[in-house]
């Protein structure tokens, strides 16, 4: 079910935001997106992180 918030941003971000949909996304569905995006940003960071302390443990197979 739909959550109806007011969410303030300036009118640079809105705009910015606006740039980044794809033609006949709703914004909704660019910020979706954008979410996704950041979590699996986040997540190849974190892989690269832990790869670089050599912070891991293989696994038998």
């Amino acid at each position: 079910m739909p959550v109806t918030e007011k969410i303030p941003v300036s009118e640079e971000i809105y705009n910015q935001i606006l740039d980044l949909r794809a033609p006949g996304e709703t914004l909704d569905e660019t910020l979706a997106r954008l979410v996704e995006k950041v979590k699996k940003q986040r997540l190849t960071d974190d892989i690269e992180e832990v790869m670089a302390r050599d912070e891991f443990v293989e696994l038998d197979s």
